[in-house]
């Protein structure tokens, strides 16, 4: 467990990798959250935190999952230790964690992220949806990210919100770029800038919307 502090709510919260795990009494959606990613980004782990803490395994069809991204920037809120654990899932790159000898602290990360979402697509039939939480550097309206491809287009047109498409031509190594690879539904979303109070507003909204849209929280 680690203590995560927003500057905004001038709060620190107790996390663990699992920040939540929902599962319903009846089979259905799985819809994986993902917070922290860059370190200096706690608004989507606040938001999980507080959404996630307050749902009734009885209202859940299905199961939900809030999980922690780069724990070890977290715990110095800066975007990362050595690389972007946002630009390294690529093929490649988990491909050579089997046969390296040491690893860098994102790496690290990545290795225990990519067996938790191995367990979570091998233990469920789906469908799945993964949900990717950001903030930005400067302030923004909110807005989603997405790959171009028809499953993600019909999921992410039900916000009310601005979509970007294509960052799939523009960044190398997104975990989500890689999720999308695996043929699921795969989002990101912008709620705003890293220290704004509003942004996890906006991520705690969002995180309700997604619930409501898969209808994995029962209505």
């Amino acid at each position: 467990m680690i203590q995560i502090h927003n500057k905004a709510l001038l709060k620190t919260i107790s996390i663990e990798r699992i920040i939540k795990k929902i599962e319903g009494k009846k089979e259905g959606p799985v819809v994986v959250f993902f917070g922290g990613i860059h370190g200096n980004e706690t608004a989507g782990v606040f938001a999980l935190h507080s959404v996630l803490n307050k749902i009734n395994a009885d209202d859940v069809k299905g199961t939900v999952y809030g999980i922690t991204g780069n724990i070890k920037a977290l715990k110095k809120n800066q975007r990362f230790i050595e690389k972007d654990l946002n630009r390294i899932w690529t093929l490649e790159n988990l491909e050579s964690l089997e046969n390296k000898d040491t690893y860098h602290p994102e790496e690290l990360e990545q290795i225990e992220l990519y067996s938790i979402l191995k367990n979570i697509l091998n233990s469920h039939k789906g469908p799945f949806y993964f949900i990717d939480l950001h903030t930005t550097s400067s302030r923004t309206l909110p807005f989603i990210t997405i790959n171009d491809s028809i499953i993600n287009r019909k999921f992410s047109q039900l916000f009310p919100v601005p979509i970007v498409l294509g960052i799939e031509e523009y960044l190398n190594g997104p975990l989500l770029s890689y999720i999308n690879t695996l043929g699921y539904v795969s989002l990101g979303f912008e709620s705003g800038q890293h220290d704004d109070e509003h942004s996890i507003t906006c991520a705690i909204a969002f995180v309700n919307l997604v619930l409501g849209y898969t209808d994995v929280v029962l209505k």
